[in-house]
Formats: structure tokens, sequence, C-alpha cells
């Protein structure tokens, strides 16, 4: 069994410690909770656990620490589906997160798909933000959709390049 290291992304409370719980625990809490430096969690998937770092949210004044980042074998970036500019981050946070890891895998999800939203996504303009997307996801860590599948797909990736 080994262990790999998989680093969630993206502005704060877009739902990235939601989503973990939710893939963890299969929990969800109402509750905000701002996450502050990282927190590490993990989930074994087979052979291999998965160790998610859920680090604190960027903002406008906050840049994501870089060093968060060091030795991750993917990323998740996290966007809420009711907020535009989080949507607009995105690039940003594949810029971030590529300096750093330049091969790795990335999953994208939107979060927040059981909420209305006053605006529409192209899902095909974002795969194409970069070649390291391997897919994108319409999550929702209250009701649960998509969210193993996110998690489970990129464990899926690792493995086989890990194999490789």
């Amino acid at each position: 069994m080994f262990a790999y290291k998989v680093v969630m992304v993206g502005d704060f409370a877009t739902g990235k410690t939601s989503l973990i719980k939710r893939f963890v625990d299969n929990s969800f809490s109402e509750e905000y909770l701002s996450s502050i430096g990282v927190s590490i969690s993990k989930k074994v998937l087979g052979n291999s656990t998965m160790m998610l770092w859920d680090i604190e949210g960027r903002t406008e004044f906050k840049p994501i620490f870089k060093q968060y980042l060091n030795g991750a074998k993917g990323f998740i970036i996290v966007a809420d589906l009711t907020r535009k500019n989080t949507i607009e981050s995105i690039q940003e946070h594949i810029k971030t997160s590529l300096s750093v890891v330049s091969d790795a895998p990335i999953c994208i999800a939107l979060n927040k798909s059981d909420i209305k939203s006053d605006f529409s996504v192209n899902i095909e303009q974002i795969k194409g933000l970069s070649a390291n997307i391997i897919s994108v996801f319409k999550t929702s860590a209250l009701s649960g959709d998509a969210v193993e599948d996110l998690f489970k797909q990129l464990n899926a990736k690792i493995i086989k390049e890990i194999a490789c």
C-alpha cells in the first residue's frame, strides 16, 4: 500500500472542506468554518491512501502558499457555481498549481450545483484551460452529487501514472 498527496485548491468558501467531509465521512455541515493553514484528511482507496490537503482558500489579499503544493500527485480545483469570480479564478489556480508540480493531473469541481445560479458556465471552455485537466465535475457537497466520481477518477489517473 502506498500513500500520495492531493491538494484541494480554490478561493475561500467554495466548499473544499465540505467536499472532503462528504467524500471521507459521507457527512455535510451547514455551518461554515473557514480553513486556516492546512488540514489533512485521508481516505483508503483499494491498495492506496489518498492524503487530502485542504488548504486555506485564496482571497484577493492572501495568495495560496506554494509550499503546500509541493509533492502533490494531483490537484482538485474547486469553484463555487454561484459566484462567478471563483469560476474566473480557476485559470489562476491552475497556473499556481502547475508552477509547483508541472505534470500533475487536475480535476475541476464546480461545487454547489444544488443551488440555482444567475449565470451559465461553459464546461468545454474550462476543460480547455489546461492539458492537465482530466475532468470537470458539477458537484454538490450537500447532496453528494458527483463527489465520489470526482475523487475516484483522480485516484484512478494517479494510480495509472504511478504504475507506469
